[in-house]
């Protein structure tokens, strides 16, 4: 929903729903500073809303949304109530010439969704809230794709796996006790958590047409699927899988999402929170590089080069430094060269090097937690070494 930068009064948001997932909405909100007023929270638990309208100065709680849209001023009504009431609020809110950011998804049914759009349309903007597409690395990551770093996508997967549905070492279970709505929802992991996953993949490799799905209730006492496993191909036939659970043993309660994109040219990793080029045209984009440089500057020295204090560097002799081009920007003198670094060479070093030195540097740090942690059992392992030595 676009703001109006050039209106001097404040945008006054009202929010219906006060549950778990309002909390990121209010932030959202909140960090818009002066260019946003939240002037009400509506939701049918009056202690909810409290709570809510406490934490972010929120001045009216009310719990009937007539009473909120007859006492309150609303330019935007942002909907994070649950999916079954989306509708009735965006229409109400149309009616009234109000526009709406509404959570996802924007009803229980695609059918339902054209039906909405078709009532409301021409009354007022109308938004559906999916913000995964917009985390950083996913935006990252589609730049890399737009530029051709990758090449043509030939295969893409994507994984939320996580034990959030099985108990914990108190005999809580994490994600219901965060959400525990989800023990009654009757579409679980597709509708109400893979929703992300899905959207994330259309924004990465365009228009996905479903091929086949596979569902399993794994816990007795959850009412929806507690796993899912959902392959979908692209417009050129390349085949997409989205898959996920809550109920993995072993696995934490909020493990970070696992995605892979496989390019004619190179592939790109998100793993524990760190998104990876790999396998990319490094040598043949250097190789190119030195040859351009080296006939836009009419300097037969220059040499491209890496080391791991200073990163990459274009080389030229000291003979010649003086006639470089205005953009080389001087990185490391040495005892009969100097080294430069031009715009195009630090953008390229900040996508690969970059995400190589992190990912080295997160393998090194978990061998020596991993060393600590054997470190501090090292005399129980020993004793037990010796015990089965004794017993052989």
């Amino acid at each position: 929903m676009a703001l109006h930068p050039s209106k001097s009064k404040p945008l006054k948001v009202a929010l219906a729903g006060a549950g778990m997932i309002s909390w990121h909405h209010l932030v959202g909100w909140r960090s818009l500073g002066e260019r946003v007023r939240l002037v009400a929270v509506c939701d049918p638990d009056a202690a909810k809303a409290a709570k809510r309208a406490d934490e972010f100065s929120i001045a009216k709680v009310y719990r009937d949304a007539d009473a909120m849209f007859a006492g309150e001023t609303i330019d935007a009504l942002d909907v994070a109530s649950p999916r079954q009431t989306h509708a009735a609020w965006v229409e109400a809110a149309a009616a009234r010439g109000i526009d709406v950011l509404c959570q996802k998804p924007m009803t229980p049914t695609l059918a339902e969704s054209h039906a909405l759009v078709q009532r409301v349309e021409g009354k007022s903007r109308l938004m559906v809230h999916e913000n995964w597409r917009f985390r950083p690395w996913y935006r990252e990551l589609k730049r890399w794709i737009v530029a051709g770093e990758l090449g043509d996508v030939i295969l893409a997967r994507m994984a939320m796996i996580t034990s959030g549905m099985l108990p914990d070492a108190s005999g809580q279970r994490p994600s219901l006790e965060r959400q525990p709505f989800m023990q009654h929802e009757e579409r679980l992991m597709i509708a109400e958590v893979l929703i992300h996953h899905l959207d994330v993949m259309r924004y990465l490799c365009g228009e996905l047409r479903v091929v086949g799905a596979r569902t399993a209730h794994t816990i007795h006492d959850v009412r929806g699927e507690t796993l899912a496993s959902i392959f979908l191909e692209t417009a050129s036939g390349a085949p997409v899988e989205v898959i996920g659970t809550m109920a993995a043993a072993g696995y934490s309660s909020r493990a970070p999402d696992r995605l892979e994109v496989v390019g004619r040219k190179a592939s790109a990793t998100f793993e524990d929170s760190e998104l990876r080029l790999l396998g990319s045209n490094t040598e043949r984009f250097l190789l190119d590089l030195e040859q351009r440089e080296r006939a836009r500057s009419g300097l037969s020295s220059l040499k491209l080069g890496f080391n791991r204090v200073q990163g990459f560097y274009i080389e030229v002799n000291r003979s010649q430094a003086a006639k470089v081009p205005p953009d080389f920007l001087r990185r490391q003198t040495v005892k009969s060269a100097e080294r430069f670094i031009t715009p195009e060479l630090k953008s390229f070093e900040d996508k690969v090097l970059g995400a190589r030195d992190k990912a080295l540097a997160r393998e090194k740090e978990l061998y020596e937690s991993l060393l600590d942690h054997l470190t501090s059992r090292l005399p129980a392992l020993q004793a037990a070494a010796s015990l089965q030595w004794a017993d052989g």
